[in-house]
């Protein structure tokens, strides 16, 4: 049969088993007044958090237990660079270097245009060739590009006062920015050719960005959107439902959605890559979320401002259970059936074939009537796939469950019939 061949020879990613419907947070304390903002997953397997007010930077393990290491100047945000120490921009005209085992070297920005308006280096990432760059806010309003080395280079923004706060690198191999000030999203080239696009919604304050696992970059508005941008600058922006949320930072989760953090809303918000969004309170009332990232143990981290306190929230995912009668497919859906004949009825008896793909018998082990698989297309549209091919004109019923969720779907065969279907849009 032709579905058939298609049937067996489509491969997609094997479904991740992360995301659960009830998560939990813990939250782990860090020095008083710290001010905590930038968070990173480190090379060493830990987190690492800036420290603004208490003139450091903390390294914290995935059980949450705290070391911390003075710096000189004002640390604010923070990422992994190409020489595998940790960077980070100070609010005091500095970039900051550290290494894992706490060792510190800053570099001393050279004045800005206007004296008597400092720079308040902001973003910091990895980019694409090799170096470090930074989005120079207050009288800098200019990209900052760093080699590992210390050398500067800087490029002056189109727009005056533009005020740029967070820089990703995209999935086009270009630095992509906002502009805080002129409700713009910027994209430099590691050249330094400057492009901005300008949002649909004027007067919206653009915070943070950071590339998607569906090849766009999303951004928070601080009026309480999260936006998303093509490489080409196609803009799409999705309203979150609650009160107050005023989304800050967001980052790539590892279940394939992004996540935000609500600053006034002290929430963490989540969002998938067809636009539903589902927010989580933060048990630190006025915590002020920040700083957000994916943590090296699979789950969402983030820290508190206010509440100086840095935070997991565990992505526990409860893991489908297989007996006799039902299949796990990539460990997260639960696939069982029942069938009914003219004269007899009876449960599926499962089979497993691969980490995404399984087989049902009625009569006998020997005879195969029901093949079935699921696949995580959501890198095409979002979703979940389920094909199934019947090789039995037996009338059943197919249910598959998505043990993250808790949402069954049910396909049904008549009696008499043969028949195979390709859903693109199960889960």
């Amino acid at each position: 049969m032709k579905f058939l061949r298609l049937f067996f020879s489509l491969t997609l990613a094997t479904v991740p088993a992360l995301y659960a419907s009830g998560q939990t947070i813990t939250e782990f304390p860090i020095s008083r007044l710290s001010l905590a903002d930038g968070i990173t997953p480190g090379p060493d397997g830990n987190l690492w958090v800036c420290e603004g007010v208490a003139h450091g930077v903390a390294r914290v393990t995935p059980s949450g237990e705290v070391t911390e290491f003075p710096v000189n100047g004002i640390p604010h945000r923070i990422t992994v660079g190409p020489d595998k120490n940790l960077w980070f921009s100070e609010y005091d005209n500095r970039i900051g270097r550290m290494s894992v085992e706490g060792s510190v070297f800053e570099f001393q920005l050279p004045p800005a245009e206007i004296p008597r308006a400092p720079r308040y280096p902001e973003g910091i990432t990895a980019g694409p060739d090799g170096n470090l760059w930074f989005a120079d806010s207050a009288s800098g309003n200019r990209i900052g590009r760093f080699t590992p080395a210390g050398r500067l280079d800087e490029f002056k923004l189109l727009a005056g006062d533009t005020y740029p706060n967070t820089i990703a690198t995209g999935p086009d191999g270009n630095l992509w920015y906002t502009e805080t000030g002129a409700f713009n999203i910027g994209r430099i080239t590691p050249s330094g050719v400057i492009t901005e696009f300008p949002l649909p919604t004027r007067l919206s304050t653009t915070i943070g960005i950071a590339a998607g696992p569906d090849g766009n970059l999303w951004f928070t508005e601080y009026s309480g959107t999260i936006g998303r941008i093509s490489v080409f600058g196609e803009v799409t922006e999705f309203p979150i439902p609650s009160e107050n949320p005023t989304p800050w930072q967001i980052t790539q989760g590892p279940d394939g959605a992004m996540w935000f953090t609500e600053r006034d809303g002290n929430k963490i918000g989540r969002i998938t890559m067809d636009g539903v969004i589902s927010e989580f309170a933060i048990p630190t009332p006025g915590s002020a979320p920040s700083g957000i990232t994916s943590g090296p143990d699979g789950n969402i981290w983030f820290t508190e401002t206010y509440g100086h306190k840095v935070g997991r929230l565990n992505l526990v995912a409860p893991r489908c259970s297989p007996d006799p009668t039902a299949v796990c497919l990539g460990e997260r859906f639960r696939v069982s059936l029942n069938w009914q004949a003219p004269t007899s009825s009876g449960i599926g008896m499962g089979i497993p074939l691969t980490t995404d793909a399984g087989a049902f018998w009625f009569f006998s082990a020997n005879n195969i009537e029901i093949v079935v698989k699921v696949v995580d297309g959501r890198a095409f549209n979002g979703k979940f796939w389920v094909f199934y091919g019947s090789l039995t004109n037996v009338a059943f019923t197919l249910s598959i469950t998505d043990t993250h969720t808790g949402i069954t779907k049910t396909y049904a065969n008549g009696q008499g019939e043969l028949a195979s279907v390709a859903d693109t849009s199960a889960f």
